[in-house]
C-alpha cells in the first residue's frame, strides 16, 4: 500500500467473512470452475486495538451487497461458457450489481474495491488470475469501461472516495455492476483448473487524495452566492465529473500552470483531469479546406495537431512529468449536428494535447438540468470567452465544430482560421497547492517556481506576464519566446490609443512587406512603432539608449530582433519555413523573408506577431474584441493577415488601417526587480 503507517485489521475480515453470507459465481469450461463471495477489509491509518474498530471520531464501517439486476441474490453463471474476446465478452456476461453501503459513523475517505483469490483454506485456486476479465459500469451498466485482466490491476477493479455515511433520503450508496469472463488467451491453460474468488473492500480513514478529488471537495466552498451553493455545478457520466456551470458561479477550477491560466472541466475516474486554457493562445486554421480530421501520419498532418503538439507543447515545463500522453482524444464525427449528442468512439486520436469535443464543451455548461443553474447556457458558461474558437470533432465531411463570440456551437469551414485553445489530461498522481479561483488558482507541485529577483527573464516561460515600469507609468507586456538570447514580449494593450493605422500606403506585392520602403509612410504602422513608439519607450522605460554599449555589452532595455514574413497561406509554418516539404516536419531551413535583411540593414526593434505565433490573437485585455489586429506576414502576396473583431484570422489588403498591438526584443541582460509572473502580478523588469 502507498499509504504510510496503515495497519490491517485481519480480525475484522476474519469477522465479516464469517459474518457476510457468501454468493457463489459459477463458471465451467469443461472443468473450470470460478467462484467469488463477497466480504471486505479495513485499512487505517489511526492506531486501533485488536478486534476493535473505534477511532476518535466514530467507527467505520461498510456493507458489500451483490445481486443481480433484478435486485435479488445475484449470481454470474458461465457454466459451459467458452472464453471469449472483449467484444463477446461484454455482450455475453450477465453483471451483477455490488452495492456499497458507508454504514459506520465517519466519511470513508478511501475505498478499493477487489477481486480475488477466496482465503478459504478448503477450496485451492489453479486458474492464475491474468485469464480473468472483467469491466465494471459506474452509470447503471449503461455503458461499460475499458475491460482488464484481474493481474493487470494488481485485483483492484475501482477505486473512491469520500463515501459518506448511508443516508437513506438520499440514498447515497456506491454502485457498481460487474461483468467477468474468462480471457480468450486462456486456451488450454484453462483446462480442469479452477478459481475461488471473493469481492474485497479495503476502506481507508485517512488517505492523500489524487488531485482530481481534491479540486471536488472544493468545487462549491469558494462560491458564497446562494444560488452557486444550491447549483449543481458537476455532471457525471461514464465514471467523468465534467464541471458545469455559469461563469459566475465557477470560481474553483482555475489552474495556474507553465506560465498560462487553464480551467479544469473534467474529473475522469483515475483521477487524471482535462484542462483547456482559459482564452485562445493563436488563431489559426484547422487544415486545407475540407480536411476536417485532427491526426498525423508520415506524409502529412493537420495544421492544429501540429501547432498543438509541437509548437505548444514545446513550451509546457516539464511536461512529460505533467501530462498523461496515455489518453486518447475523441475526434468522431457527431451523428448529427447536434452540439448534445456524444460522438461514437470510431476515431480516437493519440496526441499530447489536443482540443474539447462538441460534447465535451456542451457537458461545461448543461449543469444537469438543476433547478438552481437557470441562466447556465451557452451564453453564460464559464468557457465561453468572447470569441471564436476551435473544437475537435467534424461537424460533417466538410465542416468542424465550432464556438463563436457567443458561445454558441456550430459548424465552421476548416481553413478559415479562428481562435485555438489547448486542451491537455494531467496525470492523476500530480499534487497541487492552491484554492482553485482566479486570484488563487491551483498551481502543480514541481512546476517552474517563480522566478526571483536578479533571474535573467529569458529563462523564464512563454506565457508568463511582465511589466515596465517607471514612477507612474507602466505597460504589461506578455512573453512570446526567446530567440538568440533576447526575449519576445508582446503588448498586452493595443498601440497608439488603440487608433488605427495602415500595413502599408498603397497595394501591390512589394507593399505587403513589413519594413520595405513604401511601409514609410507617417500613417503606416512601421513608420509609427519604429519611431513614435519606440523614443516613448526608450525616454520612459529604458535606463540606457539603443546602441550604446559597455565594454561590449549593450546596456538598454530594448534589443533588435529578427522578424519572419513569409508568404504563409493557411499552413502557419510557412510564416518562419522556407518551404511546403520542411513546413511539415518539427524543424524547418528559415525562411529569408526576415528583417533586418541584405537590402534593410536597419536594426528592427518593434513588430507584430505572425500568423501562428504564440499569442498572436486577442486576449482579454485592452479592447476585447472591439478591433482588429494587423499581424506581420502575408497571407498571398497582395493580402496581410489579420486578426478581426471575433478573433478569426482574416488577410485584406495592406492599405486598410487596423489596430496592432507591438512587440519588442529585451536585450540578454533584463533581470527580474520584482513580481511573480502571473496576470495580477507581472515581473517588473530592468537592468
Amino acid at each position: 500500500m502507498d499509504e504510510p503507517n496503515l495497519k490491517r485489521k485481519t480480525s475484522l475480515m476474519d469477522k465479516t467473512i464469517k459474518e457476510q453470507r457468501k454468493v457463489l459465481i459459477i463458471a465451467t469450461f469443461f472443468l473450470v470452475t470460478l467462484f467469488f463471495g463477497s466480504s471486505y477489509a479495513l485499512l487505517t491509518n489511526f492506531d486501533t486495538k485488536e478486534n476493535a474498530i473505534n477511532v476518535a471520531t466514530g467507527n467505520l464501517n461498510m456493507s458489500v451487497g451483490i445481486t443481480n439486476t433484478s435486485g435479488t441474490a445475484g449470481a454470474i453463471n458461465l457454466d459451459g461458457k467458452l472464453p471469449e474476446n472483449d467484444t463477446d465478452g461484454l455482450a455475453n456476461a450477465t453483471p451483477v450489481v455490488i452495492t456499497l453501503k458507508n454504514t459506520g459513523t465517519m466519511n470513508i475517505m478511501k475505498y478499493e474495491v477487489k477481486l480475488v483469490a477466496d482465503t478459504d483454506e478448503t477450496k485451492v485456486t489453479t486458474l492464475e488470475s491474468q485469464y480473468i476479465k472483467y469491466a465494471i459500469s459506474l452509470d447503471n451498466g449503461e455503458t461499460y469501461l475499458t475491460p482488464a485482466n484481474l493481474q493487470a490491476t494488481e485485483n483492484i477493479i475501482y477505486t473512491g472516495y469520500n463515501l459518506d455515511v448511508f443516508n437513506s433520503t438520499l440514498n447515497n450508496s456506491k454502485v457498481i455492476y460487474l461483468k467477468v469472463w474468462i480471457d480468450e488467451t486462456a486456451g488450454n491453460n484453462a483446462l480442469s483448473k479452477t478459481f475461488y474468488g471473493s469481492i474485497n473492500v479495503e476502506l481507508y480513514q485517512k488517505a492523500t487524495l489524487p488531485a482530481g478529488e481534491v479540486v471536488k471537495e472544493n468545487i462549491k466552498s469558494n462560491n458564497t452566492s446562494s444560488t452557486c451553493q444550491e447549483a449543481k455545478l458537476t455532471y457525471v457520466e461514464d465514471g467523468i465529473t465534467y464541471i458545469s456551470g455559469s461563469a459566475e458561479c465557477v470560481d474553483f477550477n482555475y489552474l495556474w500552470y507553465s506560465g498560462k491560466m487553464w480551467r479544469i472541466t473534467a474529473i475522469y475516474p483515475d483521477g487524471a483531469m482535462k484542462l483547456v486554457t482559459e482564452n485562445n493562445i493563436t488563431s489559426i486554421a484547422f487544415n486545407e479546406s475540407g480536411q476536417v480530421n485532427f491526426y498525423t501520419d508520415e506524409n502529412t498532418t493537420s495544421y492544429i495537431y501540429q501547432w498543438l503538439n509541437e509548437d505548444f507543447y514545446d513550451t509546457l515545463y516539464n511536461a512529460s512529468s505533467f501530462i498523461d500522453t496515455t489518453k486518447q482524444w475523441n475526434a468522431t464525427m457527431t451523428a448529427n449536428t447536434t452540439i448534445s449528442t456524444k460522438p461514437e468512439n470510431t476515431n480516437l486520436v493519440t496526441a499530447n494535447v489536443g482540443l474539447l469535443n462538441s460534447y465535451e464543451y456542451y457537458n461545461s455548461y448543461r449543469c444537469n438540468g438543476s433547478s438552481a443553474c437557470t441562466g447556465s447556457t451557452y451564453t453564460t458558461g464559464y468557457l465561453k470567452t468572447g470569441y471564436y474558437w476551435w473544437l475537435l470533432n467534424p461537424y460533417s465531411t466538410s465542416g468542424l465544430w465550432k464556438v463563436d463570440n457567443s458561445g454558441s456551437g456550430g459548424n465552421y469551414n476548416s481553413n478559415d482560421p479562428i481562435g485555438a485553445r489547448p486542451s491537455i489530461y494531467l496525470k492523476s498522481e500530480i499534487s497541487l497547492t492552491g484554492n482553485g479561483t482566479s486570484t488563487e488558482p491551483y498551481k502543480i507541485v514541481g512546476d517552474m517556481s517563480t522566478g526571483n529577483t536578479n533571474d535573467l527573464v529569458n529563462t523564464r516561460l512563454s506565457g508568463e506576464y511582465v511589466k515596465l515600469k517607471n514612477g507612474n507609468n507602466e505597460q504589461v507586456f506578455r512573453i512570446v519566446g526567446v530567440e538568440d538570447s533576447k526575449t519576445k514580449i508582446v503588448a498586452m494593450d493595443y498601440a497608439d490609443n488603440k487608433a488605427t493605422r495602415k500595413f502599408a500606403t498603397s497595394t501591390g506585392s512589394t507593399n505587403t512587406l513589413w519594413g520595405s520602403g513604401t511601409t514609410t509612410g507617417t500613417d503606416t504602422w512601421y513608420t509609427y512603432l519604429n519611431n513614435t513608439y519606440l523614443n516613448n519607450l526608450i525616454s520612459t522605460y529604458d535606463s540606457g539608449n539603443l546602441e550604446s554599449f559597455t565594454n561590449g555589452t549593450y546596456v538598454g532595455l530594448f534589443a533588435s530582433g529578427t522578424y519572419y514574413f513569409g508568404t504563409s497561406g493557411y499552413n502557419y509554418k510557412l510564416s518562419i519555413c522556407a518551404n511546403t516539404t520542411s513546413g511539415n516536419t518539427k524543424v524547418c531551413e528559415k525562411t529569408t523573408q526576415v528583417l533586418p535583411n541584405s537590402t534593410n540593414t536597419d536594426p528592427v526593434y518593434i513588430g507584430l506577431l505572425r500568423y501562428g505565433e504564440m499569442f498572436a490573437t486577442h486576449e482579454k485585455w485592452g479592447s476585447q474584441g472591439l478591433l482588429q489586429m494587423w499581424l506581420i506576414n502575408r497571407r498571398t502576396t497582395s493580402s496581410v493577415w489579420y486578426v478581426s473583431y471575433y478573433g478569426n484570422g482574416l488577410s485584406e489588403s495592406p492599405s486598410w488601417t487596423f489596430g496592432a498591438r507591438p512587440t519588442v526584443h529585451l536585450n540578454s541582460s533584463v533581470k527580474i526587480l520584482s513580481g511573480s509572473g502571473t496576470e495580477n502580478d507581472p515581473y517588473v523588469v530592468g537592468l
